[in-house]
C-alpha cells in the first residue's frame, strides 16, 4: 500500500470545516433597549387607556353589550365534545406550554443558524408582549365574563387576552421561515400551523368563558403591535426578506464589527 501523497495531505489540511462556526454577536444593543422601553410605555399607556375607556369609564356601551351577547351565545352552544376540545385548542398559549414550545423553537434556530439573531427574534416578542399584558391587565382590572366558566385562572382580569396575544406572537416563527426560504411547502406549513393555533386559541378562550370578544381583539392587537415593534427596533439585516429569502451575507452586520451602520434597513417584504 502506497503512502498518501503530500498533495493529498495538504488538501486535507487546507480543506475548510463543513460545519459553520458559532457567531457570538448579541443582536440587541443598548440603544435598542431604550427604544424597547419607550415602546413598552407607549403600548401600556395606549392599551390601558383603551381598556379603561370601553370597559369602565363609558360602560355600559355598545362594545360591552355586544361582549355580553357573544359570551352568552358561546355558553348556549356548548357540547361535551367541544368542552373536551377547548383545553387542547387553548393549550399552545398556556404559560408553561408556550415557554416550552418557544424554548424548543429557539434551540432549533440556534442549532441551525449558529447565531442569536433568529432565536432572539422569536423570543423577544413573547417577553415584550407578556410584560405589556401583565401591566395592562393589572391597570384595567376588567372582571371576566359573568357566565359559567369551564376553568379558573390566577389572573382575574380579562382585558386583554394574554393567551391570544401569546398565540399571535408565534407569527414571528412564520416571519423567520419566510425570510429564509422561498419553498412553497415550508411557507404554507408555517402559516397553516400558525393559523390553526391562533384561531384555536381565540375560539377556546371565548368558548371557555374566560374572555369577551373585545378581550381577544385586544390580544390580537397587542401581539401584532409587539411583533411590529420588535421588527422595527432590531437589526434584521442578516436575515433575508420575504421577496429575497436567505442569509443577507452582503449585509453582514457591519455594526457588530464596529463599522458604520448602513443608512437604510432592508424591508422585510
Amino acid at each position: 500500500m502506497s503512502a498518501p501523497s503530500l498533495a493529498s495531505e495538504c488538501e486535507s489540511v487546507d480543506e475548510p470545516s463543513s460545519s459553520p462556526s458559532w457567531d457570538n454577536a448579541w443582536p440587541v444593543k443598548g440603544h435598542e433597549l431604550v427604544r424597547l422601553l419607550v415602546g413598552f410605555v407607549a403600548v401600556v399607556g395606549t392599551g390601558a387607556a383603551i381598556g379603561l375607556t370601553f370597559t369602565d369609564w363609558t360602560a355600559p356601551n355598545a362594545v360591552t353589550r355586544l361582549d355580553e351577547r357573544v359570551a352568552n351565545w358561546w355558553v348556549d352552544g356548548r357540547t361535551d365534545g367541544l368542552n373536551s376540545l377547548a383545553p387542547w385548542a387553548a393549550g399552545p398559549a398556556d404559560t408553561f406550554i408556550k415557554i416550552g414550545i418557544s424554548t424548543v423553537i429557539c434551540a432549533v434556530l440556534l442549532w441551525v443558524f449558529r447565531r442569536w439573531d433568529e432565536a432572539v427574534y422569536v423570543a423577544l416578542p413573547l417577553v415584550f408582549e407578556a410584560t405589556c399584558f401583565i401591566t395592562i391587565t393589572h391597570i384595567v382590572g376588567r372582571p371576566r365574563p359573568d357566565v359559567d366558566r369551564l376553568l379558573e385562572s390566577t389572573v382575574n382580569s380579562s382585558f386583554p387576552s394574554g393567551h391570544v396575544a401569546a398565540a399571535t406572537v408565534y407569527f414571528a416563527v412564520v416571519i423567520v421561515v419566510w425570510r429564509h426560504t422561498a419553498a412553497l411547502w415550508a411557507r404554507a406549513l408555517s402559516l397553516g400551523v400558525f393559523l390553526v393555533v391562533e384561531i384555536g386559541v381565540i375560539w377556546a378562550r371565548m368558548y371557555q368563558g374566560m374572555h369577551y370578544l373585545s378581550d381577544v381583539v385586544g390580544g390580537v392587537v397587542l401581539g401584532a403591535v409587539s411583533l411590529i415593534i420588535i421588527d422595527r427596533v432590531l437589526d434584521t439585516s442578516r436575515m433575508g426578506t420575504f421577496s429575497d429569502p436567505g442569509d443577507a451575507t452582503g449585509a453582514t452586520s457591519s455594526r457588530r464589527s464596529g463599522d458604520a451602520v448602513p443608512a437604510g434597513r432592508p424591508s422585510p417584504y
